[in-house]
């Protein structure tokens, strides 16, 4: 089955909001062993959208439309699809049942059967939505299938894990797929297919579609294993792994699977029993924030010291100011003395620490924009690591977290 899906969101497209919901969607239907073939963004706008389901209908099965059906002025995705099938829209019994289960769900009074969530085009089935009020609703005509949900990523996931397995999904699946990541770090991509493993692409692709994802200090390998059966599949990523196993590029490897940096450092945590705290200077809080994204984090995250100012790395961490003033504030003998006081004054068993400039200005030559020093104090030893790394301010700043998050997990991995 080729899916496709359509985001009805004049905010996407003028910048006033993220599109988070493609990557949500494709990992739903991955779950499935179906993947998304094409995205399509359209404003509020109904030439637009009939043209937009004009393209995807050729090619597509499914269409999932995401946006746009709410009760205001600008919600136009119930009636553009109305127009589109010549459908009428007629009040639906149905509909406003669902809607009023909704509301009461979200703890509020149901404004009536006159509500726009009563009505729907003629044929189309309204479908529950247990976090929000607005409904969603699913069309087979015979050729497509059309399923509508609401542009907001907690309710639009919620409603197509609860919908699409019994509307779309329910038949037996014959054709099973699995896509093994293998995360890298410290080595670029030109340099791991150019030097490192010349041949390693070609070998992994005897196995399946590869694929390779710069990221932040690293790079991401993707290959997409395809078969009949789960054994299959599992003998099929077994051969993947194994050639990695061969490869030269495995030293670099620091994670086999799509867990982010933030999660495997928690669970690296938990099994040994470690709490860590953070002193970020350039970084601005930024570890902290990443690492408390994570559910769970609480138990082993023991806080942070934003030490921006220099007075701050001297009245709090207890830095030398001779330290700063003969070392430069930018150094690993800082970062060093600012892990060290984190760990004293927080009490948490490995202390990491940043120092850096994110620029654009305030660099030299002896430290020029970009340079980072990490720092990281543990009951078993101390150590700091200078770095320098190109871009502007904000890639800069994420860059930093990354080697210092790198720094957590090679401290927890060494038993702290």
């Amino acid at each position: 089955m080729k899916t496709g899906l359509l985001i009805i969101a004049t905010e996407v497209l003028n910048g006033k909001i993220k599109d988070l919901n493609t990557s949500l969607i494709a990992g739903i239907l991955r779950s499935h062993f179906h993947e998304l073939e094409v995205q399509v963004a359209v404003a509020d706008d109904e030439s637009r959208i009939h043209q937009a389901l004009n393209f995807l209908s050729q090619d597509c099965d499914l269409i999932i439309t995401a946006g746009g059906v709410g009760p205001t002025k600008d919600d136009i995705t119930k009636a553009t699809l109305a127009s589109y099938f010549k459908k009428a829209l007629t009040y639906s019994e149905e509909a406003e049942k669902i809607a009023e289960e909704n509301y009461q769900n979200m703890g509020r009074p149901f404004p009536g059967k006159d509500h726009p969530y009563t009505f729907l085009p003629e044929g189309f089935r309204p479908l529950s939505n247990p976090n929000g009020f607005a409904p969603g609703f699913f069309f087979d005509s015979g050729k497509i299938k059309i399923i509508s949900v609401p542009g907001v990523p907690r309710e639009l996931t919620q409603m197509l894990e609860l919908h699409l397995p019994t509307l779309v999904f329910s038949s037996k699946n014959n054709s099973f797929f699995r896509h093994v990541i293998i995360r890298t770090r410290g080595v670029p991509e030109e340099k791991i297919f150019g030097e490192v493993d010349p041949s390693l692409w070609d070998k992994l692709q005897s196995l399946g579609s590869v694929s390779s994802l710069p990221i932040i200090y690293g790079v991401d390998i993707g290959v997409r294993v395809s078969g009949n059966s789960e054994q299959e599949l599992n003998e099929r990523e077994k051969k993947v792994h194994q050639i990695f196993n061969q490869s030269p590029v495995s030293s670099h490897i620091w994670h086999r699977g799509s867990e982010t940096l933030e999660e495997i450092i928690l669970k690296k945590a938990k099994e040994k029993n470690k709490t860590f705290a953070f002193a970020e200077s350039a970084t601005g809080g930024l570890c902290s924030h990443r690492m408390t994204d994570v559910p769970g984090v609480s138990s082993h995250f023991t806080g942070a010291v934003v030490c921006y100012d220099t007075n701050v790395k001297i009245q709090t961490l207890h830095v030398s100011k001779e330290l700063i003033d003969s070392k430069g504030v930018v150094s690993e003998e800082v970062a060093l003395s600012m892990a060290k006081g984190v760990r004293e004054n927080l009490g948490p068993d490995i202390g990491i620490s940043i120092t850096g400039l994110a620029g654009p200005a305030g660099g030299s030559t002896e430290t020029p924009v970009g340079t980072v020093c990490i720092g990281v104090a543990t009951s078993l030893q101390s150590k700091s690591w200078r770095y320098q790394f190109k871009g502007d301010r904000n890639l800069l700043k994420n860059r930093f977290s990354q080697i210092a998050l790198f720094a957590l997990l090679d401290a927890l991995e060494e038993n702290a």
